[in-house]
């Protein structure tokens, strides 16, 4: 008997060790998260609250955001590419004007001759072995134009493809912009209400605590009971520690996507929204910005192979000019002009035009392929978002049907244990399903916000009259 005495002792004793133990290392826990809190709010001091809508954060992201910014200047980069593949249909024209002073026999021979100055006594030998130093200021309007040439147009409507594609790809960037901002606005709401549901967790938990301990105090309930409840006290202060260091990440993380300095923090005004029917409609992939960007990208791959191949035909050029010289810089002695045809015809080039054809062919041939591969993942990746959807509302239903279920089955376990008919795990069990399914009812609402925010973005379509 004494032998079973004292193995219920011992047993009692490690118990308690452990249990002392577990409320040790949760209250170093707790105090450390405390002051993590602590040195955040400290660092947070300088900083401004700005409320902020949904549609506001849109508009703010659409504004300031850098990734779309980048984009934007990127199509306006191969925009002005395009513009310098267009370049060589139009006319060139150049202005020389030169001085010159010499000796040589051919260019003073010649300089006379086109100053219109040439007279007999230039025909003397010795005047023109050994001329006198000419001095000649000249001026010529010269005038270039490729009248003929299939690799120009060619080359230009494949730049205006790849203007095209990457004015398509601008358009895929600001949809995505729009999926981020809506994704962090609704992350940022479910860690604000997972925050409020761990301020409301550590208030209940300090009830029971003040509730078992006055109990103890009357020799209602063991010091075992006691110390499970002072666990579980310290436990909800470290979650709700935790939860609100969470919630001023996610709140940061969306103002430095709208483009905000960290000295801004948004102040969330909007809600998580309940499910909702899906809206039918027919969807075209291929209408979607970003198809349209690989859509473009093969036009001008099929372009550059036409340049290619027209790299073989002889192209004609028309050139004319209109030139002035004197020997006095402020008047003209004569003038002359010159216009002509050319044919450029390059017979044999190494193979080069050859290898180019070839290359060609098979950047076509990725780009068609990768075109069809996107078709077919867009067709996939819609129903994908469906099914997301769909899952997802069942989800918010289901878990808040149990939420529903834990914090009445959370109540009513308190008026058993007020009675005396439920014991003090049965209590902490309780809230703790409870706590856990409101969370899980607050993760599935925001996943359904964010599955329909990337459902409206896989099957977003742009009228192209509309750009």
């Amino acid at each position: 008997m004494i032998i079973a005495r004292r193995r219920f002792f011992y047993a009692n004793t490690y118990e308690n060790m452990y249990i002392l133990m577990k409320v040790a290392l949760i209250t170093l826990l707790s105090l450390a998260w405390t002051s993590l809190a602590v040195a955040q709010g400290a660092g947070a001091q300088g900083s401004v609250r700005r409320a902020l809508s949904l549609e506001a954060a849109i508009d703010e992201a659409l504004a300031g955001n850098s990734s779309l910014a980048i984009a934007e200047a990127q199509k306006d980069l191969v925009a002005s590419q395009g513009r310098t593949a267009s370049s060589p249909l139009w006319p060139r024209v150049g202005v020389e004007a030169g001085y010159l002073t010499s000796v040589d026999p051919v260019v003073t021979f010649g300089t006379k001759l086109r100053q219109g100055r040439f007279t007999e006594d230039d025909f003397d030998l010795d005047a023109l072995n050994n001329p006198d130093a000419v001095q000649d200021w000249s001026t010529l309007i010269g005038l270039r134009w490729s009248v003929l040439d299939p690799t120009v147009w060619a080359g230009r409507s494949s730049a205006r493809n790849q203007a095209e594609a990457a004015a398509w790809g601008a358009v895929r960037t600001r949809e995505a912009t729009v999926l981020i901002t809506r994704t962090l606005y609704y992350r940022a709401l479910a860690t604000e209400a997972r925050l409020e549901a761990a301020v409301t967790a550590e208030e209940a938990s300090a009830t029971t605590y003040e509730s078992f301990r006055m109990r103890s105090d009357r020799g209602l309930l063991t010091q075992a009971d006691l110390l499970q409840a002072e666990a579980e006290l310290a436990a909800s202060r470290a979650m709700r520690t935790d939860a609100e260091r969470v919630a001023a990440d996610a709140v940061q993380d969306l103002g430095r996507h709208l483009g905000w300095g960290p000295d801004t923090i948004p102040e969330l005004t909007g809600t998580l929204t309940a499910p909702e029917p899906i809206a039918e409609g027919e969807f075209d992939p291929a209408a979607r910005s970003d198809l349209r960007a690989r859509a473009a990208a093969v036009d001008a791959a099929e372009s550059a192979k036409d340049r290619a191949v027209l790299s073989f035909i002889p192209a004609l050029d028309a050139f004319a000019a209109w030139a002035t010289h004197s020997a006095d810089p402020f008047s003209f002695d004569s003038d002359d002009w010159t216009v002509g045809v050319v044919l450029r015809w390059q017979v044999f080039d190494g193979f080069g035009r050859s290898a180019a054809l070839e290359r060609a062919n098979l950047q076509q041939r990725i780009a068609r392929i990768e075109y069809e591969q996107a078709l077919r993942d867009a067709r996939s990746e819609i129903d994908q978002a469906e099914r997301a959807v769909n899952s997802a509302r069942v989800q918010v239903e289901a878990t808040r049907a149990a939420a529903d279920a834990a914090e009445a089955a959370r109540e009513l376990m308190r008026r058993r244990f007020d009675q005396g008919l439920a014991t003090a795990a049965d209590l902490l069990q309780a809230e703790a399903r409870a706590t856990a399914m409101r969370d899980r009812a607050i993760g599935a609402l925001a996943n359904y916000n964010m599955a329909i925010a990337h459902l409206d973005f896989v099957r977003s379509q742009i009228n192209p009259e509309s750009q």
